[in-house]
């Protein structure tokens, strides 16, 4: 026998409520909630949130999904359960069986796939130790949000210094630039005025000239019509 089962008394088949007998035969559709079991023909699809008991007369065709399965007949078809599935000793099964637990006895028949899938129990260490990694993740991210702003205003901060010393620069420049215009103005000023001091110079070198050539003109004038004077008488 194959147990791969929790372990536990008894299979439950003492919490039956409702009983198919082996008289029936049934085909379609069949829902319940609490418990069933089967012991005439069912074709078509089962569909429970409790137990499916298939009896030692039983012979179900359909696709079954249920929480518990214990089956002594005869089953074909897919069966999932979302607890476990027992075949025992008197049973055949020709189908695929989607479980997290299975207990298959000795003298049974299994023809198909088995599939297990349970839920792994999330552990408290395992969700404090999630939630530490969450809030130093969050931690991380604050400080890098901190470190990234820190940057941008360094960033403004310098960019705004590069601004002030570009200014200052331009000022500085234009300042030079009218120092220059001052400096070109007074001289251009100083040519001007050595300029016209040299043509009143000339002028009056001109002027001088002239006046000494007058004077010399009229000394030649009056050289010309002068009148010889008389001789000094001397006394005897």
């Amino acid at each position: 026998m194959i147990n791969i089962a929790p372990g536990g008394s008894g299979d439950g088949e003492e919490k039956v409520t409702t009983v198919i007998a082996d008289d029936l035969e049934i085909q379609g559709t069949m829902k319940f909630k609490n418990s069933l079991m089967i012991k005439g023909i069912l074709e078509g699809e089962i569909i429970s949130e409790g137990l499916l008991i298939v009896g030692p007369t039983a012979k179900v065709a359909a696709k079954i999904t249920t929480k518990d399965l214990i089956s002594h007949g005869e089953i074909q078809g897919d069966v999932t359960a979302s607890d476990r599935v027992m075949l025992k000793s008197t049973s055949s099964h020709n189908g695929n069986i989607t479980t997290p637990y299975i207990v298959i006895e000795s003298g049974s028949i299994f023809n198909g796939s088995c599939i297990m899938k349970r839920e792994e129990p999330v552990q408290i260490a395992d969700v404090v130790f999630t939630e530490a990694m969450v809030e130093k993740e969050t931690v991380s991210e604050e400080e890098i949000t901190e470190e990234t702003e820190m940057q941008i205003t360094e960033e403004q901060i310098t960019e705004e210094q590069i601004t002030e010393e570009q200014i200052t620069e331009e000022q500085i420049t234009e300042e030079q630039i009218t120092e220059e215009q001052i400096t070109e103005t007074v001289w251009s000023t100083t040519e001007e005025q050595i300029t016209e001091e040299q043509i009143t110079e000339e002028q009056i070198t001109e002027e001088q000239i002239t006046e000494e050539q007058i004077t010399e003109t009229v000394w030649s004038t009056e050289d010309e019509y002068s009148v010889p004077k008389p001789p000094k008488a001397e006394l005897f």
